[in-house]
């Protein structure tokens, strides 16, 4: 639990993560938001939303958090309470990007210069531009990801296992799922903010619908690529497979004659031919080498080898 509070040029900014009873109270100290914002920032929301009210904007929005290896990802959920001088914003799980952005606000006198004025807008548009640009360098790693496992696809002697794509596939999933749900509700939150903002805001907010729907279109690339790599994968396993069984099946259907010249000879008559002369054994050894060479050659033939 945690709240932190940024004032620059009459704008407020005012974060918390974890918000505690205390911090609701908190909240509605600041601004008579709706009762059913109050309600909704209690606990987390699984899907985006966004609804203006009398002299204020509700928004929820998701964003991925993308790890490497095998940890498991997560998806930061933040809601924002948006008036036209305060904005309040909530996160439920630790999210250190978002931190960053907080500190290098707090840090940069540039950046409060060109972000904090006139009204919360351009604040907004701060924190919602640097979090895709973020995404694009998740992008750049899911896509350095892709590669790899395409290179290893059509390496001779590379080895990749089913685990290794399943990864790559379940953090571009876990990626896309978030942003493309809430393209609706960006679109929506555009139309509504440049109501509440005023048109001169317009571009910027065209610019996150056009960031977001780039986003989305690269990932959908990403998973499409990943979609037909896991395909080739999977025939190339599965040649491999009939391959090994092709020689198997071979070398049983040579070794099944052998077997019938050895049983017959090994049989327990009193009379049998080639079995007790000198030679026996080398004439018999000779019939399964020719027997050997013949079925090998008549393979090679129909071109089963």
């Amino acid at each position: 639990m945690t709240r932190h509070e940024l004032n620059i040029n009459g704008i407020k900014w005012v974060y918390i993560n974890k918000p505690s009873s205390k911090d609701i109270e908190k909240i509605k100290d600041i601004f008579p938001f709706h009762p059913l914002v109050m309600e909704s920032i209690v606990t987390p929301t699984f899907h985006p939303f966004i609804e203006d009210f009398e002299g204020h904007l509700f928004l929820i929005l998701h964003f991925p958090i993308i790890y490497p290896g095998h940890q498991a990802n997560k998806i930061a959920e933040i809601d924002f309470l948006i008036t036209k001088k305060t904005l309040v914003t909530i996160t439920y799980i630790d999210f250190p990007r978002f931190d960053e952005l907080f500190r290098a606000l707090l840090k940069d006198l540039h950046l409060q210069e060109q972000f904090a004025k006139m009204h919360t807008g351009f604040l907004l548009y701060y924190i919602i531009d640097r979090l895709f640009q973020a995404h694009m360098k998740d992008l750049d790693f899911l896509e350095r990801e892709v590669t790899r496992i395409e290179d290893r696809i059509f390496e001779k002697h590379g080895r990749l296992t089913v685990e290794d794509i399943s990864n790559v596939r379940r953090d571009i999933v876990d990626f896309r799922r978030p942003l493309k749900s809430q393209l609706s509700a960006l679109a929506s939150f555009r139309e509504k903010a440049e109501k509440f903002y005023g048109k001169d805001f317009g571009p910027y907010l065209l610019d996150l619908s056009v960031n977001e729907e780039r986003i989305i279109t690269l990932v959908e690339n990403q998973k499409e690529m990943m979609d037909v790599l896991y395909e080739t994968q999977t025939s190339l396993m599965s040649d491999h497979i009939s391959q090994i069984m092709r020689v198997l099946t071979i070398f049983s259907a040579i070794i099944l004659p052998l077997s019938l010249v050895t049983s017959i000879w090994g049989m327990n008559h009193a009379v049998m031919p080639l079995r007790d002369g000198p030679f026996a054994f080398w004439i018999v050894m000779a019939l399964m080498t020719f027997v050997g060479i013949g079925l090998l050659l008549f393979f090679r033939k129909k071109r089963w080898l």
